[in-house]
């Protein structure tokens, strides 16, 4: 949200203005959030209230995010944080293409072919 000339941001935009529809997730949201200035948190918090939730299971996916980890893990890789396991798992149940700037969803994605990940990772 801060790099108003990234990949990303041009991607955000064009979500924004496409038929299908953005969505997000609990897990998401804490990341973006603890990373916020606390001048901007209101405004973060206004942009989240206006996408989809896509709500975490939790009798469905900690197992599935623990399953992703460990099979990364057993790949012989690691995830940095076992959050994004989550998101990927929720993503995998709900069919969502996960939109990212985290190489450990590619990671992921390697143990996980039914995964749809679009880096957007600038060069």
């Amino acid at each position: 949200m801060r790099d108003r000339d990234s990949k990303a941001t041009a991607r955000l935009a064009e979500l924004k203005e496409s038929p299908a529809y953005l969505a997000t997730t609990q897990p998401v949201v804490m990341e973006v959030l603890q990373g916020v200035h606390s001048a901007a948190v209101g405004r973060v918090e206004r942009v989240f209230d206006g996408l989809v939730r896509l709500d975490v299971d939790p009798q469905l996916d900690f197992h599935q995010a623990a399953h992703l980890y460990r099979a990364v893990r057993e790949s012989g890789h690691t995830v940095r944080s076992s959050i994004d396991t989550l998101i990927a798992a929720v993503a995998l149940r709900r069919g969502a293409v996960l939109v990212h700037r985290d190489r450990d969803y590619d990671r992921i994605a390697t143990v996980a072919p039914k995964l749809r990940t679009e880096p957007l990772l600038d060069s």
